[in-house]
């Protein structure tokens, strides 16, 4: 209900915070609805603060994934030799310091959802790798020599203009 001067709220949104009233909030709240009852990825993309996150929050809710764990990976936080290891896991003396085998993301997510914040920002490497995980739903750790099988949902969001990027040859068009 709304006298006019409050903010209505979706109620499939209203425990996620996100309030608004506008036909753009409207048909983004709608757009969040088909795409969640699919298993597509989803990009993202919008200004910096303009709550990029909580609209995959709302997609993975209303999802049949809801129950799994959603992960989210910050590229642009996370320097370019690490970001492998934590997306893809790691074996045992893969590189100095990995003094055992880890999980990555992907694994830990797994029936889930992975959220990859600011993919403007990931390194070609990395790139061709997620793409991998795209196509074939397998990747291996860091270090492996053996293809772990996954069933993850990809969200991504972005502040850059990713036609612009793959312009420059700092983003794949693939992908």
């Amino acid at each position: 209900m709304t006298n006019g001067h409050e903010k209505t709220v979706s109620p499939e949104m209203g425990d996620l915070q996100m309030i608004g009233r506008s036909e753009a909030f409207q048909e983004m709240v709608e757009s969040i609805r088909q795409v969640a009852s699919t298993n597509i990825g989803v990009l993202i993309s919008g200004e910096s603060g303009t709550g990029k996150e909580m609209v995959a929050r709302a997609i993975h809710k209303l999802s049949a994934r809801k129950d799994k764990p959603m992960l989210t990976v910050n590229c642009g936080a996370i320097p370019e030799g690490i970001l492998e290891s934590e997306l893809f896991g790691h074996e045992k003396g893969a590189f100095t310091g990995a003094d055992e085998s880890r999980k990555g993301y992907f694994e830990t997510a797994q029936g889930g959802t992975v959220f990859l914040d600011e993919i403007g920002e990931m390194p070609l490497g990395t790139q061709v790798k997620l793409l991998r995980v795209l196509e074939t739903k397998e990747f291996m750790r860091v270090g492996g020599s053996l293809p772990i099988q996954v069933d993850v949902r990809m969200l991504a969001a972005t502040n850059k203009n990713l036609a612009e990027e793959v312009k420059k040859g700092h983003f794949r068009k693939d992908l």
